[in-house]
């Protein structure tokens, strides 16, 4: 898939790159080129993923969350987490556990670090960022500044993950052009977008979502873009 929008990443002072590796396909922002330690990276925390997957169906096919064995690697246990909370399968979260645990390994090496894959970003050590949220060719460009410090839980990083049911592959039993989630982690911000996604019907349930939302503690922020109307809450700037 084209992924165009990358042509508009312009993080000042960061060397970007793609690494892809099967259906991850992964946009990398870091001070210096950190291209091999990213693509090792990816592909170390696939095979714990696809080892597992193999053994454990359910864990890639439920759409609610699913008990996992006490081997489980971190990612999964970390997928799982964010689906027990949100209530929502724990492949709602892959695409950004993938970004976060590459995010995390690629702080070693690089005090700032965005790692973005369809979409969900991982984010650290860059302070205040403006993005641009797409909601589809009908819907205005959505903007918004967030601040990657913005966890209160102590953890390095945010995570900055949007849902859709008319943009781009992922899958959505709601109807909105874009929900967008501010949360502490990627991985958690991949399923509470998902979850919420699955809320949104029409504009009349943007409201009903964000109050929700605003009272999980695991939800730093939320913007929703459906039937025309947007509507935001939380750590997340608009404009």
């Amino acid at each position: 898939m084209e992924r165009a929008y990358r042509g508009v990443m312009e993080p000042a002072g960061l060397t970007c790159y793609e690494v892809a590796i099967g259906e991850s396909d992964l946009y990398v922002c870091t001070r210096g080129d950190l291209t091999q330690r990213a693509r090792d990276s990816l592909a170390s925390h696939r095979e714990e993923l696809e080892s597992y997957l193999e053994k454990h169906l359910s864990f890639g096919t439920s759409f609610r969350p699913v008990p996992i064995a006490g081997d489980a690697p971190e990612i999964v246990v970390e997928m799982a987490r964010a689906a027990e909370i949100f209530d929502v399968g724990p492949m709602a979260s892959v695409a950004g556990a993938i970004a976060q645990h590459v995010g995390m390994d690629l702080l070693e090496s690089s005090p700032e670090v965005i790692v973005e894959n369809g979409g969900d970003i991982f984010l650290a050590g860059g302070g205040r960022r403006s993005v641009r949220i797409f909601a589809g060719s009908s819907s205005p460009l959505v903007h918004v500044t967030i601040d990657d410090n913005a966890s209160e839980s102590g953890a390095k990083g945010v995570g900055l993950c949007t849902s859709s049911a008319t943009v781009g592959p992922s899958i959505s039993l709601g109807e909105a052009d874009a929900v967008t989630v501010l949360a502490g982690t990627a991985t958690l911000a991949d399923a509470a977008a998902s979850a919420i996604g699955n809320m949104i019907r029409c504009a009349d349930d943007i409201d009903g979502a964000l109050e929700k939302a605003s009272g999980c503690a695991d939800i730093l922020g939320v913007v929703i873009v459906a039937g025309g109307s947007m509507g935001a809450w939380g750590a997340v700037e608009l404009g």
